[in-house]
């Protein structure tokens, strides 16, 4: 908006009084003093400029005095003091002397000064409001709507502004996404992100929106598939973003691929190797099925966890496979470690692997301490009543 208004700040004094040749015209005196400010504007002699503007302003009236104010105007804005430059423009249109074609250019510059200095809902008062509106006056009316909150009286007319132009800038479909999104109308913004994923496919962020917008409207496999585009283009740089995809195909039914993603990730460096991110990967080989690539992952998530529940978990996974030599050492490392929400079931478990690996004696001695824990305490002692009678027989 500034670069704009500092363009607009340009046509001052000296390009308006082309208009002499038009009917109505300025003085020759007029023209005179003018062209010798419009020197002095050139030579950046703002105060001076100034000045001579505002005592011009004393001895004339009708055309001459809309076109010194309109001069005034400009060179306030060229000195980004928006708020004087709109009121001096102001009062040139209020003399009402101006020509049709001056009025349009005058008032659209107003309104440009309103947007810049915040007063959204003057700008559009003062805009034209009709239906063969540039493309230029479409997108400032598009916007300031949009700054009022009003998205969907701004909706209209930045769709109308793209239309008509025929190289629409970024900006543009910018503010026309950004008005779906306001709208929660995430078909049309999945409409409008495929073009500019054409028009600009370096854009990650239109890449990344789609992703995003697609799990809005619950396409999630085709959400899956853009992010996975953007993995293999190399733009899924960070861990965050490489998790969430390997969330996103966990999610689609894929573990055994989401498990190799993130294995690689690993290898390559870009997802750290925390204990909770390999007990992430333990679990995704445990849905995909693979048991052996499960128990490496497990080992190492519960290596580096300083609590003893993923050794729990690995000792459960032992069990299961009935090694229970193995079984039998995870679950001593889980209590070593501690920190189980339920120590009782830990030593339960240790109780049984005990028992099928032989060793009656340690079995008898884990169930002991497991009947101290209330939950465990009746499943512990049939188990110690048990190993008991059996001694005896």
């Amino acid at each position: 908006m500034r670069t704009r208004l500092l363009l607009l700040g340009f046509f001052i004094c000296f390009n308006s009084v082309a208009a002499k040749q038009k009917a109505p015209s300025v003085s020759p005196y007029v023209y005179k003093k003018l062209s010798q400010i419009e020197k002095q504007i050139g030579k950046k002699a703002y105060p001076s400029a100034k000045r001579e503007l505002k005592q011009l302003l004393k001895n004339i009236d009708g055309y001459e005095k809309a076109v010194v104010l309109r001069s005034l105007s400009s060179l306030y804005a060229l000195q980004d003091n928006y708020s004087m430059a709109a009121k001096y423009l102001k009062q040139a249109l209020a003399l009402n002397v101006l020509p049709p074609e001056q009025t349009l250019q005058a008032r659209l510059n107003l309104a440009q000064l309103y947007m810049a200095t915040g007063q959204y809902a003057l700008a559009i008062k003062t805009l034209p409001q009709t239906s063969d509106l540039d493309a230029e006056t479409s997108a400032m009316l598009a916007n300031a709507y949009a700054q009022l909150k009003q998205y969907r009286k701004a909706l209209p007319h930045i769709k109308r502004a793209i239309q008509q132009s025929k190289k629409p800038p970024q900006s543009w479909y910018q503010l026309n996404l950004a008005l779906y999104y306001e709208l929660d109308d995430y078909r049309s913004a999945a409409g409008l992100l495929k073009k500019l994923m054409q028009l600009y496919p370096d854009n990650d962020d239109y890449w990344a929106q789609f992703a995003s917008v697609l799990q809005q409207l619950k396409h999630y496999k085709k959400a899956a598939s853009v992010q996975y585009l953007r993995y293999l283009s190399g733009r899924l740089k960070s861990e965050k973003e490489q998790l969430n995809l390997i969330n996103l195909i966990t999610y689609i039914g894929a573990p055994y691929k989401a498990g190799r993603l993130l294995q690689q990730g690993f290898n390559h460096g870009s997802i750290r190797q925390t204990a909770k991110n390999w007990e992430t990967l333990a679990n995704l080989w445990q849905m995909a099925k693979e048991s052996d690539l499960a128990i490496t992952a497990l080992n190492k998530a519960s290596s580096l966890s300083p609590k003893g529940k993923l050794y729990l978990q690995l000792a459960q996974i032992y069990v299961e496979q009935e090694n229970w030599p193995k079984a039998i050492v995870a679950t001593q490392k889980a209590l070593q470690k501690g920190g189980l929400r339920n120590p009782g079931q830990a030593y339960v478990l240790l109780g049984i692997s005990q028992y099928e690996a032989g060793h009656r004696q340690a079995a008898l001695k884990a169930f002991q301490q497991a009947a101290k824990y209330r939950k465990q305490k009746r499943v512990a002692q049939q188990w110690i009543d048990y190993l008991r009678s059996e001694k005896s027989l």
